[in-house]
This record gives structure tokens, sequence and C-alpha cells, in this order.
């Protein structure tokens, strides 16, 4: 049993399907300043412990620790259920400062079961108070989807601790479960007495080797105080949960917290639902669940920041939250060049752009599209773009996977950044020049840097594992309805192209100054850009 659970409850899973269980455990500063404590440890945690006993209220997690956000559901039921099973629990290891119990490693499994102990799975009271009153609807639905599957395999824990006051009347299985709750325990490992960089220090250590830690990811939590990494933090949960901020000047706080919150509407409203996709209105990035990477890498290329994970810089902490609002206020520019309803927002439909044929999300196809757009602004060439913007997105939506095929083939990280962007430039290029579909495909044919793209023509089978032969699998059940629903999707009555449901304007046919009227025949939904660039689109638009 010690095994499998190494095995089946260290790991992360896919970002959407996991439980967030980070408001369980509080984070702290490692470097608070606190007098040495001399009690006696605690070797055995018992379920009593986690039960609004002192201890489960001196847990911390250090600050710079990842979410606790990495489990699915069924692993946090596993665990659950092997520790009232008595089954035995992998030990969690702690580091003793003061009054506080900071968890080094375990901190997924102490917080599965405090879970379970308070019904919170991530969206109840803790969770609600820890993210300012308000959790995504994807996190509720998780939420929601773990606690049915505890009630019904494990039950409620108010329930067993009810059964406790009359043991003999409860039923067998019950009592099996008291019986177990009654003498198991996690063993705890303690951290020797030293100071605060050899703690972090063995962190890092011990959950590189039972749970490597995403590169990214380290690398955020190594710079947990510069600006860059405050920033995604801030976005990614919206200004809410912990506070990575909570040491600037309170004016500083919240304007954080109201650019994050805006940024982070802008990339993950409406939420994303489950798979198969069955509605064109999705969010622009993908899901907002689980973002961290994504998210870290558009606050460095929207800010001009070097491949950290290549490069020698380092950044140095913000001592006051000026850079870290420098940083948002870059990003929430270079977003709203692609959503929202400014003036000067294409609106770009994320299904032709950041989806997969599949319905999955492409980071990279988004922040190169978003650097493919700032290089237009820049040439002033947004109403180029604009002409043959129709033309060029029926391209894209006719041959979703030459994206694909280009990050497969230069690789992850930002090595295929550059290709996507001279592929969206050559499409403006090859349409302003008049050229045909045709014409497009021979270019890229003759093209060195794009000729492995041409024989994929035919529209690949798209298969995600499950027996194709009997049942449709999630990513042709998307597909179909992409290519469906694609066809019959609201137009722009400008350049013709796609409107998403977040960039969405009504203008007037003929002008209000020209005598046109405000009835339904004289309206049409627009980019908002083809909004305001209508009567310049003749003339070079003055940025």
């Amino acid at each position: 049993m010690y095994d499998y659970l190494r095995e089946h409850c260290s790991g992360g899973e896919m970002a959407g399907s996991v439980v967030n269980l980070d408001a369980l455990i509080p984070r702290e500063d490692m470097l608070t300043p606190a007098a040495e404590y001399r009690g006696a440890t605690l070797e055995r945690i018992d379920i009593g412990h986690l039960d609004d006993a002192f201890f489960v209220n001196a847990l911390r997690k250090p600050d710079f620790q990842r979410e606790t956000a990495h489990w699915s559901p069924d692993k946090v039921v596993d665990l659950v259920r092997a520790f009232v099973s008595g089954d035995l629990i992998p030990a969690v290891i702690l580091w003793r400062r003061g009054a506080n119990v900071f968890v080094i490693d375990g901190a997924h499994r102490l917080s599965a079961l405090i879970a379970w102990v308070k019904d919170d799975y991530g969206s109840g009271k803790q969770s609600l108070e820890h993210y300012g009153g308000r959790v995504p609807d994807e996190q509720q639905r998780i939420a929601e989807k773990t606690r049915k599957l505890l009630n019904g395999l494990v039950g409620p824990y108010a329930q067993l601790a009810g059964a406790k006051k009359n043991p003999q009347n409860a039923a067998p299985d019950v009592q099996v479960m008291l019986g177990h709750l009654a003498v198991n325990a996690i063993v705890a490992q303690w951290v020797p007495q030293v100071d605060e960089k050899a703690a972090e220090d063995s962190f890092f250590k011990i959950n590189q080797a039972a749970t490597p830690i995403d590169p990214t990811e380290r690398l955020i939590l190594r710079s947990r105080n510069t600006p860059n990494a405050i920033a995604a933090r801030a976005i990614v949960r919206g200004g809410t949960g912990h506070k990575y901020w909570a040491g600037f000047p309170a004016a500083a706080q919240q304007q954080i917290e109201t650019e994050a919150k805006a940024i982070h509407a802008a990339l993950y409203e409406p939420p994303l639902g489950d798979q198969p996709l069955k509605t064109l209105d999705l969010p622009v990035a993908g899901r907002g669940y689980s973002a961290l990477p994504f998210v870290y890498e558009l606050v460095n290329w929207s800010n001009d920041i070097p491949d950290l994970s290549k490069s020698k810089t380092q950044l140095e902490p913000d001592p006051d939250g000026s850079g870290t609002i420098a940083y948002l206020k870059s990003v929430g520019s270079s977003v709203s060049l692609i959503t929202g309803t400014e003036m000067r927002s294409l609106g770009l439909h994320p299904v032709v752009y950041f989806y997969t044929r599949g319905g999955d999300f492409q980071p990279n196809a988004f922040i190169a599209t978003a650097a493919f757009v700032r290089d237009l602004v820049q040439k002033r060439r947004l109403v180029e773009f604009t002409k043959v913007r129709a033309k060029l997105e029926n391209f894209l939506l006719a041959h979703k996977e030459y994206i694909t095929l280009i990050i497969k083939r230069t690789g992850a990280g930002r090595r295929s950044l550059g290709r996507i962007l001279r592929y969206l430039e050559l499409l403006v290029s090859e349409y302003s020049a008049g050229k045909t579909d045709d014409d497009v495909a021979a270019k890229l044919q003759g093209d060195s840097e794009f000729a492995f793209l041409v024989p994929t023509m035919k529209v690949p089978n798209i298969r995600d594992g499950e027996n194709v032969t009997r049942r449709f699998s999630r990513a042709t059940k998307s597909a179909s309805f992409l290519e469906t629903a694609t066809r019959s999707a609201v137009r722009c009555g400008v350049c013709g192209a796609l409107v998403h449901r977040n960039s969405m304007q009504f203008d007037h046919i003929e002008a209000a100054r020209d005598g046109g009227g405000a009835d339904v025949k004289n309206a049409q939904v627009t980019h908002p850009f083809c909004n305001s660039a209508k009567p310049l689109l003749e003339k070079a638009w003055p940025w």
C-alpha cells in the first residue's frame, strides 16, 4: 500500500481535473520572527489532530510552496479511503518554527484529510474566505464532484464523528471505520532545527526527488519575490488567494488586485466547461485552473523578459509593488489587443487562433499570436490585416493542424514562437498581395521553413485513446462541433471574420451622421477595431 500511495497519490494531474485544496493549510513566510520552540514534537498525526485542534491550526505551508492543487478527485478519495481502512499512509515531513509547523512534504496528504474533516474541497467556508468570497465555477464543479465521490464511498466525516457517540448503534461498516480511525495515524518526520535557508533547500530536494516539480514552476518558487512571479500568481487567482504582495503599501496592493482581476477575467471568462466542446463561447486562454506556467510565460513575454530557464538574467525582488504593477499593465495592454471591447481590440476568436482542431488550448499559439498582433500595431498594419482577415482566418480554420505541427516540429517553450509568428505574417502578406488559397499553399510548399506542412492537407484522424471503432472520442466530437458551428457563427459586418462574445460591438451599417437609423435593419455585429476604424480603412491607422 505504501508503494501504491507513493505512485498514485503524489503526482500532478492535467489542468482542469484537479481539486484545489490550497486554502486548507495557510501559507506563511518562513522568515517570520519566532521564539525558539522548546516543547516535544508530535510523532503520529491522528484524525483528532486535524479536527479543529491546536495542531491543525498551527500548520503552515512555506510561502514558496506550489499550490496544493495537483490531485484529481479520485486521488483525494483514495487517500481518505486508505486512511479510514487502516492502510499505511506515507510519512509527512515537518519543520517547527516557533508556534508554526511548516509542511515540507505531505501537504496534499494532510490537506485531503483536512478537506474531508471540514467538508471543504475547494468551495467550502475556508476556501471561500481564502478566495475573497468567490471561487471559479470550475473549482466549484470539481469540489462538488469530489464531495459526492467521498460521501458515496466513505461517507461524510461529520456522520462518522456523530456515530462515535453511540458506536454500538452504528452500521457494521461504520463501526469498522470508527475502529480504524481510533488507531490509524500518519507518521511525522521532523527536519532538524536548522535555519530557514536549510529548511527551504530541504523542501526542494525532497519534492524534486518524490514528485519532480515542473521547471517553470520551480523557477517561480525560487524567485517568488520578483515582480513577474508576483504578477503571474495574482493573475492566476484574479487577485485573490494567498497575497504574495501583502508586504506592499495598501494602495499598491489594491491596484495589483484590480489589475490582476481584470486580466484574469479577460483571459478566462467564460469558464471552459467539460469536453467535448458544445459552444463557441470559449475563454481565450483555455482553463484558468492551474494555469500558472502559461501565465508566467505570458507575463515574461509581455515585458520582454528573456527565457529565464536558459538565461543567467536574474530579476531583483520587487520592494514596493511598483514593478509588479508595471508588469501587470504590460500584460493588460497585450491582452486588450486580442480580446475585450476597447476600440483597439481585434477581438480574435479563440477557436480560430488558440485551440486545436480537437478543442485543446495551445499556450504557444496564444503568445505567438499576441506577438503577431503587437507587431501589426508597431508596423501600422492593422488596416492591412483587417482587409484580409476573413481569408486568413478561413485558411487557419481549414488547416488547424498547421500550428500544431509547427509546435511539434520546433519543440516546446519559446522555440516555436518565432515560426508561428512568421507563418501568420506570411499569410497576411500573401492575401494582401491578392493571392488565393492555392497560391498560399504553393508558397508554403516552396518555403523550406514550412514545406513540411503542405503534405498534411488532408484532415487527420483525431484520437484521444478511446476505442474509436465503437464510439467517437472526445476530441473527434469537439472537432465535429467546431467545424459545424464555425460555418454558421456570427461574423463581423465589416471584415467578415468570426466574432467572439467577449469582443462584440454593434455598428450602424449606414452611419448615423449620414442619416442611418437605429432599427434592426441598420445594425450589424462588428469587432471593436473594425467598428472604430471603419471610416479609416482606406487610410493608415494613426498609431
